[in-house]
């Protein structure tokens, strides 16, 4: 959001707020909420889009280090995003595991970004417990939550040969389903 933009928003919800005084907190909250969500919603930062590279940060890895997410993006991938309580995700590893298996890294990169860590410990957490074998980033930010769209986990997203996101799969995947999507990125 530009500067100017900021500004707008600001005098908006001001300007709402003053209106809506005399009829008490509750609204208040409600109002000033639906208003967060619409300036955010016309944000200008990147998002996530089929066709588009896909946003990129730096972020911290398992180890504390700072990695430029987009950097790791120099082949067709796949980001996994999840978190320490995703029931569901056990299960979508032991897939990425075969998957890679399958695939080889030499054409494919699977990473993840843990949505509730903020800091490598539950990074380190979540591979140790859950035997997750690939890179992992601390993703718990609201520029990389709202450019990634993340309301839920697990959510894949598929990266082709030219570094655009080529499907974005926000539920639980079948593993037939996720080797199909998987070709498509690699050109098999």
């Amino acid at each position: 959001m530009t500067v100017k933009a900021e500004l707008k928003s600001e005098m908006l919800i001001s300007s709402i707020l003053t209106k809506l005084m005399p009829f008490g907190y509750k609204k208040h909250i409600t109002v000033l909420t639906l208003l967060l969500i619409l300036i955010s919603s016309v944000s200008s930062a990147a998002q996530l889009v089929i066709g588009e590279p896909p946003p990129t940060f730096t972020l911290i890895n398992e180890d504390g280090k700072k990695v430029n997410f987009g950097d790791l993006i120099d082949k067709p991938s796949v980001i996994y995003f999840t978190h320490n309580a995703c029931h569901y995700c056990t299960q979508i590893i032991a897939m990425l595991k075969r998957a890679d298996k399958k695939f080889g890294r030499e054409d494919l990169r699977i990473m993840g970004v843990n949505v509730m860590a903020r800091d490598k410990k539950l990074v380190k957490a979540y591979k140790e417990e859950l035997g997750f074998i690939f890179p992992m980033f601390a993703g718990n930010r609201s520029d990389v939550l709202k450019a990634y769209k993340i309301y839920y986990v697990p959510k894949l997203i598929f990266i082709d040969r030219e570094k655009k996101v080529s499907r974005i799969v926000g539920h639980y995947i079948l593993e037939p389903e996720l080797h199909e999507y998987i070709n498509e990125i690699i050109g098999l």
